[in-house]
């Protein structure tokens, strides 16, 4: 890292001599999008800008992203996290605007905070809680909304669950004592299945004295 400071603006190299970090001393315009005095504009290796604070709201993949808070790219240019003006759908899921969203960079939804209730491959989860997906747009995790069963396992409202690609339970913590599969098991374990739905893995949760 090399750093450079002037009358101008304050300036952070890569190791390969590309710009790192730019702090601006008056406003100025990055890839169409103005900046304001005072914040820092960021860059990748490849030259490629990694955040900024826009001015005014901006439009990106699709995605309004709010004015005055700092959005981020990945190294191929495409949107990587941001904030929203107001809730919204994005992808067809409800999105909350008081917390940020994550994109993967192929531009499709990793993670963000829930609106409302939202219904995934059967899977009711839980307004006000994070939700995850996998890159093909397929649910990943979540807090559920309401009692369901999935390979043979209660999973209770309020809950943490994760799943496999293919939408089968991989881990799960419970939070009551269960016979699963022919195997019984306490609260506090956390069972981990397979893609087949079989259990594949139980942990005990550790005991402190």
């Amino acid at each position: 890292m090399r750093l450079e400071q002037s009358n101008v603006d304050t300036i952070l190299y890569h190791d390969n001599g590309q710009v790192w970090g730019k702090r601006l001393v008056s406003d100025e315009e990055f890839g169409g999008v103005q900046c304001k005095a005072g914040s820092w504009v960021w860059f990748h290796r490849n030259g490629v800008i990694s955040s900024l604070k826009p001015v005014f709201g901006i439009s990106t993949d699709g995605i309004i992203c709010r004015a005055g808070m700092r959005v981020s790219f990945h190294e191929n240019g495409r949107l990587m996290r941001c904030y929203l003006p107001w809730d919204d759908l994005v992808q067809g899921i409800p999105v909350r605007s008081d917390t940020f969203l994550l994109f993967y960079d192929n531009g499709t939804l990793s993670a963000c905070r829930l609106s409302r209730d939202f219904g995934g491959r059967g899977i009711l989860c839980k307004e006000g809680t994070w939700i995850g997906f996998y890159e093909n747009g397929h649910l990943k995790r979540c807090v559920t909304a309401e009692d369901m069963t999935k390979e043979g396992v209660l999973l209770r409202a309020g809950t943490w669950a994760s799943f496999h690609r293919n939408g089968v339970l991989d881990t799960y913590r419970l939070p009551e004592e269960a016979i699963i599969q022919g195997m019984r098991c306490s609260a506090g374990d956390i069972l981990v299945f397979d893609e087949m739905g079989k259990i594949s893995e139980r942990i005990k949760p550790l005991i402190h004295t």
